[in-house]
């Protein structure tokens, strides 16, 4: 069968404010910026919810990056396989020790994440940009354990 692509400009979805094109819905897709946005604040709200306890909390979170790095792999294709290889060799090792609620392993695993994102940054020449855990929770988590 041959290809018959339609380019996205003529395909046409209708939403209740009118329609949009696939390029519409394309180019409103959130870039690696707006997804590591959203990342950081899971894994700072991840090390909190262990910390307190709140195992539950932090296997949500866990899951919920996992997830979101496995979108940034459909949004940004040249990052696949290196998002795909930290989120199997680091956060698996998080996910592990939430899932032991094991602290220790956690707080070491934690550690050799956030150290890891320092060399995928700097691979793709984004050396400026680099993530400190905050030195308190977020104010806007009851983090305690329910």
């Amino acid at each position: 069968m041959e290809d018959s692509s339609i380019p996205g400009a003529r395909v046409r979805a209708s939403t209740k404010h009118g329609p949009l094109s696939v390029d519409d819905l394309a180019s409103i897709q959130p870039g690696m910026a707006r997804l590591m946005d959203e990342l950081s604040r899971r894994v700072w709200i991840l090390y909190y919810a262990a910390k307190a306890g709140n195992w539950d909390l932090a296997q949500y979170m866990e899951q919920e990056s996992t997830k979101l790095l496995s979108t940034m792999a459909v949004v940004r294709p040249k990052y696949k396989d290196d998002l795909e290889a930290f989120s199997r060799d680091h956060l698996a090792a998080i996910a592990a020790a939430v899932e032991a609620r094991d602290w220790r392993t956690f707080e070491s695993a934690y550690g050799r994440t956030i150290d890891a994102s320092d060399v995928y940054h700097d691979k793709y020449n984004k050396r400026f940009i680099r993530f400190r855990l905050p030195d308190r929770p977020p104010d806007w988590f009851d983090l305690a354990p329910r």
